[in-house]
């Protein structure tokens, strides 16, 4: 079939059982996201105690700053805690990791914890990408005045949706989310009155001001968490080649003669590369959800303002859609 398909608004096919079913996906993409986003950070968390434990720690300066001809004495106690702790410290530079029946060397974390973060930072474009869209069409399409009578919807603008209902959108949205919110605060809310809360962080001054930076920095830091230990993990790295290695005899120093050097570095860079512009794509995503959710509740507030009135009586009114909270 030939011909070109007109525009179809998407208000011609919507339903309550469809808000609901588009609700509840919004909801699926922030959870998916939240998980994906925490396995990041613990695999981050690896990699960067890893390596200091390899190359930063105590163990390792008193380990190569032994005799290289002198082992552990046999029967003394400071002999056999030696032995002990020159195992525990080779225990410490791989990395076990039991989902996958696999255990890794701290050699290989800027090669292969890279690569790994860098397929979950492939997954984490998706997911915020589907987040965005699905929680921004929702918010797009129901973003209308409530009705002023008892008529469902306006000729040629498709259905009215409800204070109630909106409201039911916008907080079971902005509750399911950890980085998106309209309150740009770190202050805590202590009492029960709103007007108190209000006047307290409009009195703030530079508190309120540091406040909402350091929650511009917290919303920030998980998205560009990997891509900050990665760096840290590959200078360390090549930190290693130039200092005393106690795995060689007389703990000579590999420099850039080692093939691996040049190898592991390509590497890297091959997947830090697009790691870096993952997170990113990720991060810009989730800010532009929370700058549509942000519009869709100011929206909803002063709408709200304008109808007070009938507000009390919206109270008590069983919208449809509130069937998904039971």
């Amino acid at each position: 079939m030939k011909g070109r398909i007109g525009h179809l608004d998407d208000w011609v096919a919507e339903t309550p059982e469809s808000i609901a079913a588009r609700l509840e996906s919004a909801r699926s993409a922030q959870a998916q996201a939240r998980r994906t986003m925490g396995i990041m950070s613990i695999i981050s968390m690896m990699m960067l105690i890893a390596s200091y434990n390899a190359y930063l720690s105590y163990d390792t300066t008193w380990i190569l700053d032994l005799p290289q001809n002198e082992l552990a004495g046999g029967s003394t106690v400071a002999g056999v805690l030696t032995d002990q702790a020159l195992k525990d410290w080779a225990a410490s530079r791989s990395v076990q990791v039991p989902l996958l029946g696999i255990r890794t060397s701290v050699d290989d974390a800027p090669v292969l914890g890279t690569a790994t973060l860098l397929v979950l930072a492939f997954w984490l474009v998706l997911l915020t990408r589907r987040e965005n869209h699905t929680v921004g069409l929702l918010l797009r399409d129901t973003d209308t005045e409530p009705p002023e009578d008892d008529e469902a919807e306006s000729p040629g603008h498709g259905p009215s949706y409800s204070s109630g209902q909106r409201w039911l959108i916008f907080h079971t949205i902005a509750s399911n989310s950890v980085f998106i919110t309209c309150d740009r605060s770190l202050a805590p809310v202590q009492s029960l009155d709103p007007k108190c809360s209000a006047s307290t962080s409009a009195n703030g001054g530079f508190t309120a001001w540091m406040s909402e930076r350091a929650y511009a920095f917290l919303s920030r830091f998980f998205f560009d968490f990997p891509v900050i230990v990665s760096s840290i993990v590959f200078g360390l790295d090549r930190w290693s080649y130039f200092e005393p290695d106690a795995f060689t005899v007389g703990a000579q120093t590999p420099g850039v003669g080692s093939a691996f050097f040049w190898f592991s570095m390509v590497v890297f860079f091959v997947c830090w590369i697009p790691l870096v512009m993952c997170c990113r794509r990720s991060r810009l995503y989730s800010e532009a959800t929370g700058r549509v959710l942000k519009e869709y509740g100011t929206r909803l507030r002063a709408d709200l303002l304008r109808h007070q009135p009938n507000a009390r009586r919206e109270r008590f009114t069983q919208p449809a859609i509130s069937r998904i909270g039971g």
